[in-house]
């Protein structure tokens, strides 16, 4: 892995920022609409604040990661004003995936003021912004390119699904009742079964065909990296496990404690997420397959 100048930092922040914001306003919209009927109306509100505000993050981080990259390509700040290195940095797929990403987060923002948001858009919109990602990455130098394309973006989708929920369901627990939690985190963890299963296959079959030799998980720098983001899934997964099989149960029988635990563990399962998608903006910035 090649020394990291601070504009390379800058580029992996905004990159890890933009994931989070745009993950997390995309699954957090389809949980209010997968959701509906389940969540308390104050609950719904301050749920809806929530991804108002990562709608707007997710654009600010979007215009700060060109902007970064275009300063990380000139070596110096001048290349946050270059035009020229910020339009070549568009043509590439940078451009059709903030184009997408737009078109995403404004469907959200739409369904975000709206009531009772038509369902069709607002998971059209999620769909869209989660999966904007496909455009750019490594998948794109690989042979058949529009498989792996195809590949990444269901990885995306369930990223989506998955960590988006994350933080209705924190705020559910702390201002609803138990049994209340319980109905949330069923209705949530039934579909995440399959969810999962489907973001597993995908993500395992992306880094298989990338690596090709299992033995660059320890010799270059993106196989450390590779299983740094496992061992972290690997967390949340046994987290999201236990809330399922331990901690739902509880609720259903209106333990308060267990509701404050499952509020606690989904705490933890954001800060993990956040780790692993930190993780992923240093893959795709910093080094790639085969590299050092």
């Amino acid at each position: 892995m090649t020394a990291v100048g601070p504009w390379d930092a800058a580029v992996v922040i905004a990159k890890a920022v933009t994931y989070a914001a745009t993950l997390g306003a995309a699954g957090g919209v389809a949980f209010l609409v997968y959701g509906d009927g389940v969540i308390p109306p104050d609950c719904k509100r301050r749920i809806r604040w929530v991804q108002g505000a990562l709608l707007v993050v997710a654009l600010v981080a979007s215009v700060a990661k060109i902007l970064a990259m275009s300063a990380s390509m000139a070596g110096d700040a001048s290349g946050l004003f270059d035009t020229a290195l910020t339009g070549m940095i568009l043509q590439t797929g940078e451009g059709p995936a903030v184009l997408a990403r737009l078109c995403g987060l404004t469907l959200l923002g739409a369904a975000i003021i709206a009531h009772r948001p038509p369902a069709t858009a607002a998971l059209l919109g999620a769909l869209l912004a989660a999966t904007s990602f496909a455009w750019v990455g490594h998948v794109h130098a690989l042979g058949r390119p529009w498989l792996w394309t195809a590949v990444l973006a269901v990885h995306l989708a369930g990223v989506g699904f998955w960590l988006g929920a994350l933080m209705p369901l924190w705020l559910i627990a702390r201002r609803a009742d138990s049994a209340v939690t319980a109905v949330a985190a069923a209705r949530f963890g039934g579909a995440a079964v399959v969810i999962v299963g489907i973001l597993a296959v995908a993500g395992v079959s992306l880094l298989c065909v990338l690596l090709q030799n299992p033995a660059e998980l320890r010799s270059s720098g993106y196989g450390r990296l590779a299983l740094s983001k496992i061992a972290s899934v690997a967390l949340l997964l046994a987290l999201a496990a236990l809330n399922r099989l331990r901690f739902t149960p509880r609720m259903r029988a209106r333990d308060a404690s267990a509701a404050q635990a499952f509020g606690r563990s989904v705490l933890v399962e954001i800060v993990l997420a956040l780790i692993i998608l930190s993780i992923t903006a240093a893959m795709t910035t910093l080094t790639g397959p085969g590299g050092d």
